[in-house]
């Protein structure tokens, strides 16, 4: 099965897009559930602005670009050796 290169750039597009969106959301997730279990053990304020966003949203456009690139490369490579079977 043949695929063709519009197929291919919208597999990378989609890639460059959800990773980094996933990536986002895991880490804000994880940094408030950080802070709702230090305010359940210590009962310490819960703060949800201290959270540094801009930071999270830096690091996943970064991480997600290069994840994002390595598997769409890696799905690639699969497709051009098992094309041919």
């Amino acid at each position: 099965m043949k695929i063709l290169a519009s197929k291919w750039f919208s597999i990378f597009v989609y890639l460059l897009i959800a990773f980094p969106t996933g990536i986002f959301i895991a880490a804000v997730t994880m940094q408030i559930v950080i802070k709702l279990f230090y305010f359940s053990l210590n009962g310490s304020s819960l703060n949800l602005s201290s959270i540094d966003y801009l930071k999270i949203l830096k690091g996943s456009i970064a991480g997600g670009i290069i994840g994002a690139i390595g598997c769409w490369w890696i799905y690639y490579q699969h497709y051009r050796k098992n094309r041919n079977r």
